[in-house]
């Protein structure tokens, strides 16, 4: 099968009296007036929630980190990238849809991705457009939590040889990312369409805690932790919550060789166990390029079996956004009539846009990357790197840097919304918001979202760029790709708030890629669906339940575990939900035996275990209570149905003077 889903709707501009003139000399467009497409009237407020697994098979490889160095680990679902063996929360879509009718709507698309690329977005709009019948592309927000244990493999280079990208994000697999695409436009209607009145609520939080200044070469140790959030609520209970918030999404390395949501799920998981009934919670990053994660103090631990230090990483940041985030929707300002106006705004990037004068990054007419010169690592913030603008690896006229990107402005209730297509800096976001402020007194304040709607690697202020590093060193564009996307950020909010035209004339959108299918074949496995092993029957609360189930091959779909007494109650999270094996109490590995270098088997068995421990180490986790207790796993079969496998009982032990409230 062969797709190239460029439907009519993507080959119109981004709103009417926009050009499409891409002429790099053309900066007056010529256009004298400039019309918001009409809209009908906004009507009663909706909102809708959805979320899916990323259709990823264990054993993908993943992106971001750069493969080079990494453990061999080949399976049929990788190229370059180690193959993945293990899972800590199945990489997810997550969307929260709010809206008052067409033209005054918005969507929240949250995305286990390294980065969000032009092309697939719009490949989701459309997909996501066709099956609601009306253009989503204004709407639409996608972002990336910058996992890099996420899948790859969803860039079409177009390149038949080892490009950049397959070293960000592995070879591009048609039939993974066909599913993925469309998994992604199916939680987006779904959320549409399952929308009920409601209302909506803004607040303000803020958290120095959960995240630190990684970049040391401005010499700054500076953060900005701000944390807007809107939240849904109906018949007055919470059901989701979105936050933007800068933290770079990588606490587990490519050695781990784990696929996993990373922090952004243990902050949504963490938040999401505050309430004492189901809620969505959506992390979306904000301009977390230069922010690790932190190591907050004061949180709260408890005595449990040893889990290595990323899981309990990630839950300590979790429980200091947990504490901000639930702290500040105490002061939110609830309306059932909120305005909502988005525009999507396409613009050029190249040499000549960005207006390099000659002697200046000028042996890269095709983009540059990798731009390094010893020292690597020069923390004072007095010097720069002599020529660094001259040390890159360059793109070629055979695969350039990209020559186009978006963002999307306007108003959500108390929020000016813009997006960010890529890992801006504290700097870079703050300079956006500050200019836009300056434009428009009246703006903000802003929900800030990064990594969306598509990716053009790091942003710096030109100043912060010449003192190197490798935040500097992953800017496509050079030292100015941060202040030109800044100024032409302001250009569209201002287009959309004046209804004037654009400063530059704009490209119409990217074709989504094209691909064709060649179909993978599960394999068949040996003796599937029965318990093979499983660990200690008598555990104590600082033990870990442990069982191995003979599954199928993962293309079909990881299996999934969940606890339940021996009467058949199933164990909770404290906001009521399962506790299943997609979130993060428990961890997933897989084995392959014989393993896949040994081909054309028919004696393959796939050995899925599933950990549990009896107590989380950071409270607010889940913790079983002395009693007895079975293992669950329904693993697919194939034929969209599961098959249900069950452990022999687990007897929990009480331990004298240590409860889960004793912290």
């Amino acid at each position: 099968m062969t797709r190239s889903l460029a439907l009519a709707l993507l080959l119109l501009p981004a709103c009417n009296g926009a050009p499409t003139d891409t002429d790099p000399d053309d900066t007056d467009p010529g256009c004298t007036t400039y019309t918001r497409t009409e809209a009908p009237a906004p009507g009663p407020l909706v909102a809708g929630y959805a979320r899916r697994r990323i259709p990823a098979p264990l054993g993908i490889g993943t992106a971001g980190f750069g493969p080079f160095g990494a453990p061999s680990s080949p399976t049929p679902f990788q190229e370059i990238y180690p193959g993945t063996q293990h899972l800590h929360g199945h990489p997810e879509l997550k969307a929260v849809a709010i809206s008052r009718g067409e033209g005054h709507e918005v969507v929240f698309l949250r995305v286990d991705a390294v980065g969000m690329f032009s092309q697939l977005r719009n490949d989701i709009v459309a997909r996501a457009s066709a099956a609601m019948g009306r253009d989503l592309d204004d709407a639409l927000i996608i972002g990336a939590t910058h996992t890099h244990s996420g899948p790859g493999r969803v860039v079409n280079t177009g390149n038949p040889d080892t490009s950049f990208f397959d070293f960000i994000a592995d070879k591009f697999f048609p039939e993974f990312y066909d599913r993925f695409a469309q998994a992604a436009a199916d939680a987006v209607v779904e959320a549409l369409q399952t929308a009920e009145p409601a209302e909506v609520g803004f607040a303000q939080g803020y958290s120095g805690d959960a995240h630190n200044d990684r970049r040391c070469e401005n010499g700054e140790d500076y953060e900005n932790g701000s944390i807007p959030v809107v939240a849904v609520r109906k018949d007055g209970q919470v059901e989701a919550v979105v936050v933007s918030y800068a933290i770079h999404g990588t606490v587990f390395s490519i050695d781990d060789l784990y696929l996993t949501q990373d922090v952004h799920g243990a902050i949504e998981e963490m938040i999401e166990d505050r309430f004492d009934h189901p809620v969505d919670v959506l992390c979306m990053n904000s301009w977390g390029g230069d922010m690790s994660p932190g190591h907050p103090a004061d949180v709260p631990e408890l005595d449990a079996a040893f889990i290595e230090g990323g899981f309990q990483d990630v839950r300590r940041v979790g429980w200091a956004m947990a504490e901000a985030v639930t702290a500040a929707l105490d002061d939110a300002a609830w309306t059932d009539a909120p305005e909502i106006s988005l525009e999507t705004h396409r613009l050029p990037i190249d040499r000549s846009h960005i207006g390099y004068p000659d002697d200046v990054f000028e042996r890269f007419p095709y983009g540059g990357v990798y731009c390094s010169k010893e020292p690597f690592d020069d923390c004072d913030p007095s010097t720069t790197v002599p020529d660094l603008d001259d040390a890159c690896l360059p793109f070629n006229e055979q695969f350039p840097a990209p020559s186009q990107t978006s963002f999307t402005v306007g108003t959500v209730g108390d929020f000016t919304l813009v997006t960010w297509p890529g890992e801006a800096t504290t700097e870079v976001g703050e300079a956006l918001m500050d200019g836009i402020v300056a434009d428009h007194p009246d703006a903000g304040p802003f929900l800030f979202v990064g990594y969306a709607q598509d990716y053009l690697g790091y942003a710096l202020l030109e100043d912060d760029w010449w003192q190197g590093g490798y935040e500097a060193s992953g800017s496509l564009w050079g030292p100015k790709q941060g202040e030109y996307l800044i100024a032409r950020a302001r250009d569209a909010y201002t287009t959309w708030s004046e209804q004037s035209c654009p400063d530059v004339a704009e490209p119409a959108p990217l074709e989504p890629f094209p691909y064709t299918i060649t179909a993978y074949a599960p394999e068949t496995a040996l003796t599937p669906d029965v318990v093979v092993t499983q660990g200690a029957t008598d555990v104590g609360p600082e033990d870990v339940l442990t069982v191995t189930v003979a599954g199928r091959d993962p293309w079909l779909g990881t299996p999934l575990a969940w606890v339940e007494t021996t009467d058949g109650t199933p164990v909770t999270r404290p906001n009521t939900v399962r506790v299943d094996s997609d979130d993060y109490n428990f961890d997933v590995s897989l084995a392959v035996e014989p393993s896949y270098a040994d081909e054309d088997r028919a004696d393959r068995r796939f050995l899925w275990t599933f950990r549990i421990p009896v107590r989380q180490p950071v409270a607010g986790g889940v913790e079983l209570t002395p009693g007895s207790y079975v293992i669950k796993v329904d693993v697919p079969d194939g034929a969209g149905g599961a098959n249900t496998v069950t452990s022999a009982p687990f007897t929990v032990a009480a331990q004298a003077g240590v409860t889960s409230d004793s912290w």
